[in-house]
């Protein structure tokens, strides 16, 4: 089983990332690269950092007061999860 995950996420989603899955100095750029851009985009992040932001995200959905942000990070984080489960 290799380390590196695929995700495919949009720039929203690679925004909210860089907002509430507060990546590491290392993966940001990553993230940064796609923040805001139309389409879906694929990259690869080694699995340790992404159960890091997906745990970082889970926290910060239970700070946040918006339900419909709220959902957005839940969906998020559900997407990554997948990712994570599904990849070789």
């Amino acid at each position: 089983m290799s380390d590196d995950v695929e995700i495919e996420i949009s720039g929203r989603e690679a925004r909210l990332i860089l907002r509430y899955g507060y990546p590491f100095q290392d993966q940001a750029p990553a993230f940064e690269a796609v923040a805001g851009k139309a389409g879906f985009h694929r990259l690869m992040i080694e699995r340790f950092w992404l159960e890091m932001l997906v745990g970082d995200l889970s926290r910060s959905i239970k700070e946040v007061r918006s339900a419909a942000l709220q959902e957005e990070l839940d969906s998020l984080c559900i997407t990554l999860e997948i990712a994570m489960r599904y990849s070789a």
